[in-house]
C-alpha cells in the first residue's frame, strides 16, 4: 500500500469532531465568518443553525419588490434557515400568499421603513408574523396619512393576536401619527416595555392641546394632532411594565419631564434624549433623581446639561453604564473631573464636541486611575494634549472602542504607541483628521537611537518628522527653495516614504525595533484613518496584519499605492468596507488587486481618486460578487454609462456618483429604478 495513502487516511477528519467542539470553535467567529464555514460541509452547516448563532440574523430587503414569484422572496421560500429578524427598506409588495406564513415560524422583529404600505397589507403580513416581539414602522407616510388606521374593528382584531406579544413599538420619524392612531396600535398590546417615538411631530404646549381639544372632547383623540397628553395616557397605561423611552429630536421640554416624574410606578432603565433643545437644566435634574434605576442615558446635543446636571447623575445613577453628553458645551472642566466617581459602572462614555472638557479634566478625571471597566471611550474634537492620551492608554487598558478623531494636539506618534503597546483588546479605533501621525507611529520603527555601530542606522521618531529640506549645498551655502509651503510638505512627505521603505527593505531586524507596530491589536475590526495624509504603503505593508479588520477608512491618505494595497488585501483578507477616496495614487491596477482578492467586499468608496478609468468598473463587475454600495463621485475618467456598466451587478443597491445622461434602454432605467427608488 502506497504509504503516501496511509498518512492521509490517518490524517484528523475536521468534519467528524463532537458538535459541541465545533460550536465552541464557533464561538470565536463573526456572522461572516460562520456563513463560510457553514458552507463547508452539512455537519458545519447544522453547527451554524444554532439558535445562539441565529438570534441576530436578518434578512433586509432593500428597494426591492417582495413576492412569492420573485426573488429573493422566492429564494426564502426554500429556505429551512430561521429568520429571527426581518427588516424592509423602501420595499414594495407584490403577489404575497406565503412568503410572511413562512417567515412568520421564526421571525422575533420586523421592520418597515419608507415602505409604501396600505393598511389591508399591513394587517395581512402582521397576522401571519404572530410570534414576533418588535414591531417598528419608520417613515411610513402612506400608512398613517388618511388618518384612518385601523379604524376598522376588523382590521384591530385581524392583528389583535400579532399585537398582545409586541413588547418593542418603534413609531419613529412618523410625521402623520396622530393621538387616534397611538391609542389603537397601543390599546392592542398588553404589556409594552420599549416605546420610541423620536423624530414625530409632537404637540407639547397647552395652547395647542387647548386648540385642538376644547372641553366637549376633551377624552376624544385627535385623528389630526399627536399630543404629549395622550403620550403620556400611553406611558401610565404601560407603566409597570415600560423600561425605555426614546423622545430624541423632539420638542419635549421640562413641563414634559416633571409630568414623567409624577408617575407613580414608572421604572425606566433606558432614556434617549438626543437634540432635544427645549429640555431644561431644572427639567433634567428633577427626573434623574426621580429614576434612579437609569442605566443608559443620552443627552446629546441638547444645551441643558451643565456641571449641576453631572453632579445630579453621579450623585443618584450609581449603577448607570452608558452616558452620552456629546455635544454639551456647557460641561466644564469640574463637571468632567466629577466622571471619576462612576468608574465603579460606566462601560461607555461619550464626551466629542464638549468645548468646555479639556485634556488635563480627562487625565485628573475618569482617566486618573486604572478603569477596567470602562469599554467605550469617544471623544473626538476635543482640544487635549499628547498626555491625556497617554494616561487614557495606561489606565483606561479594557476598551474596546476609542474615538480621538480630530485630536489634533494629543495624537502624536509617541502617544500612538502607548495606545498600541497597552489597548490590545481595541475593537474599533477611530483617529481621523490626526495627520500628526506618521508611518513610525503605526509600524513602531524608529523610536529610539541605536548604536552607531550597528547597520542600518535606526533612525529617530524625530528624524522623520524633521527631515532635511534640501535648502543646504554640498559647499555649505544656503540655496533658496522656490516651493510652496504645501509642495515642502509633499516632498518632505516622500522623503519620509522612501527613508522608512529603506529601513525595512534592508532587513532590519525586528528584534532591535522598540516600538510597538499596530498589528499588535489583533482584534481590531474597524479602523478610521481618513485624512491622516502622511500613512504611507510602509505602514499597509509592515504594520497592517488584521485577519479581522472589517472596515478600514483611508480617504484623503494620498501617498498610498498599489505597492501598499497588494500587501493588504493579503494580511487583512476579511475587508467588507474599503474607503480610498481622494487618494489620488489609486489607479486601475489598484482596483484591480483589490476587488480580486476581498471576497467580501460589500461597500468600496473610490470618489476622487482621479487616475481611475473605466477598467476599474470592468474589475469591479467581474469580481465584486456581493458589493451593495458604491462611490465614484469625481471620477473624470470613467467615460461609460456606469448605470449600463452594473447592470448585471444584482448585489449592488447604493450607487453614490455624479450627475448622469438621461437613459433610453429600458433594462438600465429598471436598474435604476431598483437602485435610487
Amino acid at each position: 500500500m502506497d504509504s503516501s495513502y496511509v498518512f492521509n487516511d490517518l490524517e484528523p477528519s475536521y468534519a467528524d469532531l463532537p458538535m459541541e467542539i465545533i460550536v465552541s470553535i464557533f464561538r470565536y467567529l463573526n456572522y461572516t465568518d460562520i456563513q463560510s464555514c457553514s458552507l463547508v460541509c452539512r455537519r458545519w452547516l447544522e453547527a451554524s443553525k444554532y439558535s445562539e448563532f441565529q438570534s441576530n440574523v436578518m434578512i433586509r430587503i432593500t428597494k426591492l419588490c417582495v413576492s412569492d414569484k420573485l426573488p429573493p422572496g422566492k429564494v426564502f421560500l426554500n429556505s429551512d434557515r430561521p429568520f429571527p429578524h426581518i427588516y424592509m427598506d423602501e420595499a414594495t409588495f407584490g403577489t404575497l400568499d406565503h412568503f410572511f406564513a413562512h417567515m412568520g415560524k421564526t421571525a422575533q422583529s420586523v421592520t418597515f421603513e419608507s415602505t409604501d404600505l396600505t393598511e389591508k397589507q399591513f394587517c395581512a403580513v402582521l397576522a401571519d408574523l404572530c410570534g414576533i416581539n418588535t414591531l417598528s414602522i419608520v417613515r411610513c407616510t402612506s400608512l398613517f396619512m388618511t388618518g384612518q388606521f385601523l379604524e376598522s374593528p376588523t382590521d384591530r382584531k385581524t392583528i389583535a393576536d400579532t399585537m398582545s406579544r409586541v413588547r418593542f413599538l418603534s413609531l419613529k420619524f412618523n410625521q402623520y401619527l396622530s393621538d387616534a392612531i397611538l391609542l389603537r396600535i397601543t390599546q392592542l398590546i398588553s404589556s409594552l416595555e420599549m416605546l420610541d417615538m423620536s423624530g414625530c411631530h409632537i404637540a407639547y404646549h397647552c395652547a395647542i392641546q387647548r386648540r385642538f381639544y376644547p372641553e366637549e372632547l376633551a377624552n376624544h383623540p385627535s385623528e389630526s394632532i399627536l399630543t404629549f397628553k395622550f403620550i403620556l395616557h400611553v406611558i401610565r397605561a404601560h407603566q409597570n411594565s415600560l423600561k425605555e423611552l426614546n423622545f430624541s429630536n423632539t420638542l419635549i421640554g421640562g413641563g414634559a419631564m416633571t409630568a414623567l416624574c409624577e408617575i407613580p410606578f414608572l421604572n425606566l432603565e433606558k432614556l434617549l434624549l438626543h437634540s432635544c433643545r427645549q429640555l431644561n437644566t431644572s427639567g433634567i435634574r428633577g427626573f434623574i433623581a426621580a429614576q434612579t434605576n437609569l442605566r443608559t442615558l443620552d443627552l446629546s446635543d441638547t444645551l441643558c446639561v451643565t456641571d449641576e446636571c453631572l453632579e445630579t447623575i453621579v450623585n443618584n445613577l450609581q449603577q448607570i453604564e452608558v452616558l452620552n453628553i456629546k455635544g454639551c458645551t456647557k460641561v466644564t472642566k469640574k463637571g468632567a473631573l466629577l466622571l471619576a466617581k462612576l468608574c465603579g459602572s460606566l462601560k461607555s462614555l461619550n464626551i466629542s464636541h464638549c468645548d468646555g472638557i479639556s485634556g488635563d479634566a480627562i487625565g485628573e478625571g475618569i482617566a486618573s486611575q486604572p478603569n477596567p471597566m470602562l469599554e467605550k471611550l469617544y471623544m473626538s474634537h476635543l482640544n487635549i494634549c499628547e498626555d491625556c492620551v497617554t494616561k487614557c492608554g495606561v489606565n483606561l487598558y479594557n476598551l474596546r472602542v476609542l474615538d480621538i478623531s480630530n485630536c489634533i494636539n494629543g495624537v502624536t506618534d509617541q502617544s500612538v504607541q502607548v495606545l498600541l503597546k497597552n489597548l490590545v483588546l481595541l475593537r474599533e479605533l477611530n483617529m481621523e483628521e490626526c495627520f500628526r501621525i506618521t508611518d513610525a507611529a503605526l509600524t513602531g520603527i524608529s523610536v529610539e537611537e541605536t548604536q552607531p555601530s550597528e547597520r542600518p542606522r535606526s533612525l529617530s521618531m524625530e528624524f522623520f518628522h524633521h527631515l532635511p529640506q534640501d535648502n543646504v549645498s554640498e559647499g555649505g551655502s544656503l540655496k533658496i527653495s522656490l516651493r510652496s509651503k504645501a509642495e515642502e510638505e509633499i516632498v518632505r512627505d516622500a522623503e519620509r516614504k522612501k527613508a522608512m521603505l529603506a529601513v525595512y527593505e534592508l532587513n532590519l531586524d525586528e528584534s532591535k525595533i522598540n516600538g510597538v507596530p499596530i498589528k499588535n491589536l489583533r482584534g481590531l475590526r474597524k479602523l478610521n484613518l481618513r485624512g491622516c495624509n502622511k500613512i504611507s504603503d510602509v505602514s499597509l505593508k509592515y504594520g497592517f496584519i488584521f485577519l479581522e479588520l472589517r472596515n478600514l477608512l483611508l480617504s484623503n491618505c494620498q501617498q498610498i499605492s498599489v505597492v501598499g494595497m497588494e500587501a493588504l488585501v493579503q494580511n487583512c483578507p476579511s475587508i467588507e468596507e474599503l474607503d480610498l477616496s481622494d487618494c489620488y495614487n489609486i489607479n486601475d491596477k489598484t482596483i484591480e488587486v483589490v476587488t480580486k482578492n476581498l471576497k467580501r467586499l460589500r461597500s468600496l468608496h473610490i470618489s476622487g481618486c482621479t487616475q481611475l478609468t473605466d477598467h476599474s468598473l470592468d474589475s469591479i463587475v467581474v469580481n465584486c460578487k456581493v458589493l451593495h454600495t458604491l462611490s465614484v463621485f469625481r471620477c473624470r475618467r470613467m467615460y461609460s454609462d456606469i448605470e449600463e456598466r452594473l447592470i448585471n451587478m444584482s448585489s449592488v443597491r447604493i450607487l453614490n456618483m455624479d450627475h448622469s445622461a438621461t437613459m433610453d434602454n429600458g433594462d438600465i432605467f429598471r436598474l435604476k429604478k431598483r437602485l435610487d427608488y
